[in-house]
């Protein structure tokens, strides 16, 4: 069987087309850093080994299994597993290595976020300027008046609708546009182009929607605020300070733009590199601060506005009393727990109170399954509590 651009992300193309997408579609290298950061190995510890709950559709607890079972149902590529900087725990199935890169989807949009805060905090646009204001070529669309910060939390009014595996749904016709699937004639042959016919549907700023496409446009706002491509603004300003081991990369629509929104591929250290930047408040460990020194903390606390819209999404996030902030989730009320998410099984897990972090990279048969995502959530919750238990108390 031989993966295509129409079914490169389906199963079960998408086991081998994540790790080496670079084949099927145009890619812009993110070059790793010139002296990487190696991580330490901590024995001793059998986290495939650690209990955890196993869900249903909805959550609800409904038996108990291991960490490992877990990551044998759920179609994983790689998973590894940090406490306080070492690793305890790293495994590779199929064809992927520790030199191999993944396709990330959406946690891209985290990293695009730490960029967009990082060119804002050091004063190329600022976080309330409307989006029009750096892209006048969006005057006319729907994001006319959306500003940077309505973007970075989901919050614009635009429509945009993100039903997976409907193939009129926005989400799909984007991806024809950024060259993820063929052309279609009824369909913009470029991201940009694309982006400037979405039109507005409610006010700027109510209710949160998950929508993919606001992320493309924060990816336009770097790239035109700077006159860097994105694929170099992360470079420097995220991969290389963060020590990263390999180049990772990032694919290009068929204008040669790059897919802000989930078109990251990177290996399974370096993901985890990153995460581990998240739970030092965006520090490296030779003490550089790469995101805004507010960046956590304002993405954990956010405030009651953004929670309320959290509340009032119409979407099914799976995280009641959770809220959405910087391109990051937070799935817990009160708790110092950030999640990157992407879907076909891409999860990146930070907890800062117990000093765990994780990635798992996967390839699930469907975009979304809930069961599994419950699981691996629930998964590292195990894990942070038998490494860390006195985080949990």
């Amino acid at each position: 069987m031989t993966a295509t651009l129409e079914n490169w992300s389906e199963a079960p193309h998408n086991r081998w087309s994540f790790l080496h997408l670079d084949e099927l579609i145009p890619t812009a290298p993110i070059p790793a850093a010139t002296s990487w950061s190696p991580l330490a190995w901590r024995a001793g510890e059998d986290v495939l080994s650690i209990a955890t709950p196993r869900h249903d559709a909805v959550g609800e607890v409904v038996g108990t299994g291991t960490v490992g079972a877990v990551v044998e149902a759920t179609w994983t590529d790689g998973l590894v597993v940090l406490h306080r900087g070492d690793i305890v725990a790293e495994e590779y199935h199929g064809e992927m290595t520790p030199q191999t890169r993944h396709l990330l989807m959406s946690l891209t949009k985290t990293v695009v976020g730490v960029v967009v805060t990082s060119l804002a905090d050091e004063g190329l646009f600022r976080l309330d300027d409307p989006v029009e204001a750096v892209l006048p070529e969006l005057s006319a669309s729907g994001f006319a008046g959306a500003t940077v910060r309505h973007l970075l939390d989901m919050r614009s009014g635009v429509r945009f609708s993100e039903t997976y595996h409907d193939p009129d749904a926005d989400v799909y016709r984007m991806e024809h546009a950024a060259g993820w699937r063929p052309a279609r004639p009824d369909v913009p042959a470029s991201l940009q182009a694309f982006l400037r016919t979405l039109p507005r549907e409610r006010d700027h700023g109510d209710r949160f929607s998950y929508r993919s496409s606001e992320t493309n446009v924060l990816g336009w706002v770097c790239e035109r605020a700077t006159g860097t491509s994105l694929a170099d603004l992360v470079s420097e300003r995220v991969w290389q300070p963060v020590g990263a081991e390999s180049d990772a990369s990032i694919t290009l629509d068929p204008a040669g733009v790059a897919v802000g929104d989930g078109g990251m591929s990177a290996t399974l250290r370096d993901t985890a590199r990153f995460a581990e930047l998240l739970r030092a408040n965006g520090r490296t460990a030779d003490g550089r601060q790469v995101t805004p020194p507010w960046f956590v903390t304002d993405t954990l606390l956010a405030g009651d506005d953004c929670k309320r819209a959290f509340a009032r999404s119409s979407s099914p996030t799976g995280m009641p009393g959770g809220h959405y902030r910087n391109q990051v989730w937070v799935p817990f009320p009160g708790r110092s727990v950030l999640l990157g998410l992407g879907i076909h099984g891409q999860l990146l897990y930070v907890n800062q109170r117990s000093g765990v972090t994780g990635v798992k990279l996967s390839a699930w048969p469907t975009a979304q399954d809930p069961v599994a995502y419950y699981d691996t959530l629930g998964a590292f919750e195990s894990i942070s509590r038998a490494l860390a238990p006195e985080a949990h108390s």
